[in-house]
């Protein structure tokens, strides 16, 4: 069957008011998606009552489709007429479905019919709503589950998906496994292939804002920020839901890059982590970042180096930088310290690649009182005016001062060598928060249960 999900697995009308589908059996939905224009039609004798009844009234007059739809009928109209024995075809044209109305042009749009356009849309949210519904029983989600995960709406992203909040959702159960290992193992170091596991769980939104970034012909990439952000729509700087919402993932990815900050680095501050997925940013300058920022790349994948011109005044246009000024560096073995305000961009590769930027934005200083004390609980140390003033002065103005690489020294079934180097946060920003031995925020499952707590008094 064209619709095989029963009225009985997806729910009632009442979940339209929670985003979800207005739902019609499957007999309604594969009968009138068939409809034309001028398919025939006919109405029941009028048995509704208050507006509906006036506006039955109006429609039933119509002998086809397109009559009924300008005579006042909405497009759910035809589903529930039908279903409930009110409205059924006499004749005339019909087809196997609606036409393809999300893949084409708004010129192409507006030619169509109305009757094409309705049953076009229709046909489409439904076949989402299916694969959605699909991907719910294939992960052990329910309804209520994804509605626990989106009653906080996300300021600068709107509300996950079902796709992207499944994602996130496994992603996260994953980084409480990796970070309760790592309390095991005596607080070893979180691996590479464990940071993978969880990046590949994760769920991306297409992030359509990232417009200096995009391959020539892409309408988005998959490009997420944990940590602060300032809203693109205002001046507010804030902690993103997601961050709040799935803690331990941004906890295995900052466990993950204080074990590997050489001594002369360990007061390395930053506000945020840029999540990228399978694109290759083009040439490009980073807009809302205070510079000084590490790179790391993830996956199975061949080529994918970083080009990066360590001489860039960050004034000269873009297309003047020369290739011969670049340095090309290996970012799947090495972190890499580089200025995100000049130039970079990512060669082409083959297979799947994943990188995370952590850097400060601008407004590093204006992170609301609460806000601050949640991204320290998930081990993001942000920045103070010192140590603010000891990352501008890492790089030189140009050539081999103005980055720095070294390799991560993963390999299978390695561990973190004697103890854990102390991780230094400003006092006033981790105020309340349990503090370990030398001075180092408390252990990630240590944080895990303090999170959980924080979240169940609110």
């Amino acid at each position: 069957q064209a619709f095989p999900v029963p009225l009985s697995v997806i729910g009632s009308v009442s979940l339209q008011a929670r985003g979800m589908p207005v739902t019609y059996n499957d007999e309604a939905y594969g009968e009138v998606m068939t409809w034309t224009e001028n398919t025939r039609i006919k109405y029941a004798p009028n048995r509704k009552s208050g507006k509906s009844f006036h506006r039955y009234a109006r429609y039933m007059k119509a002998r086809t489709v397109g009559e009924a739809l300008r005579l006042g009928s909405y497009p759910l109209d035809l589903l529930f007429d039908n279903e409930k024995g009110l409205l059924w075809a006499t004749g005339g044209p019909k087809r196997d479905r609606p036409p393809e109305v999300t893949k084409i042009g708004k010129e192409q749009l507006k030619a169509m019919s109305q009757t094409d356009r309705v049953l076009g849309t229709l046909y489409a949210k439904w076949k989402m709503w299916k694969a959605n519904f699909k991907l719910l029983e294939e992960h052990g989600f329910t309804r209520n589950d994804l509605k626990q995960m989106n009653d906080v709406q996300d300021p600068e992203g709107g509300k996950d998906s079902i796709a992207v909040a499944i994602g996130r959702r496994e992603a996260q159960a994953r980084a409480k496994e990796i970070l309760e290992a790592v309390e095991r193992d005596g607080g070893r170091r979180v691996m590479d292939d464990e940071v993978l596991s969880c990046l590949r769980l994760w769920g991306f939104k297409e992030n359509v804002n990232r417009a200096n970034v995009m391959p020539e012909g892409a309408a988005f990439v998959h490009s997420d920020t944990v940590g602060v952000i300032k809203m693109s729509t205002c001046e507010r700087t804030l902690l993103t839901v997601g961050t709040k919402r799935y803690p331990e993932f941004t906890m295995v990815l900052t466990h993950w890059l204080r074990e590997r900050l050489p001594k002369h680095l360990q007061q390395f501050a930053y506000t945020s982590i840029n999540i990228n997925k399978n694109y290759a940013g083009r040439l490009h300058r980073d807009g809302n970042n205070s510079g000084p920022s590490l790179i790391k790349a993830f996956g199975d994948f061949s080529s994918g180096e970083l080009n990066y011109w360590p001489s860039d005044d960050k004034k000269a246009p873009l297309e003047d930088l020369r290739p011969k000024d670049k340095v090309t560096l290996d970012i799947k073995e090495n972190v890499l310290l580089f200025d995100g305000n000049r130039g970079h961009c990512v060669n082409k590769f083959q297979g799947e690649r994943y990188s995370l930027v952590f850097f400060s934005i601008r407004s590093w200083n204006k992170v609301p009182k609460g806000d601050a004390a949640e991204a320290v609980r998930c081990g993001i140390p942000l920045p103070t005016k010192a140590s603010m003033a000891f990352l501008q002065g890492l790089l030189g103005p140009s050539g081999k001062e103005g980055y720095q690489s070294w390799p991560t020294g993963d390999g299978k079934g390695a561990r973190s060598r004697g103890p854990r180097t102390p991780h230094r946060v400003h006092a006033s920003a981790a105020r309340g928060v349990k503090r370990g031995p030398a001075g180092d925020v408390a252990s990630p499952a240590a944080r895990v249960r303090k999170v959980a707590a924080d979240q169940r008094k609110r």
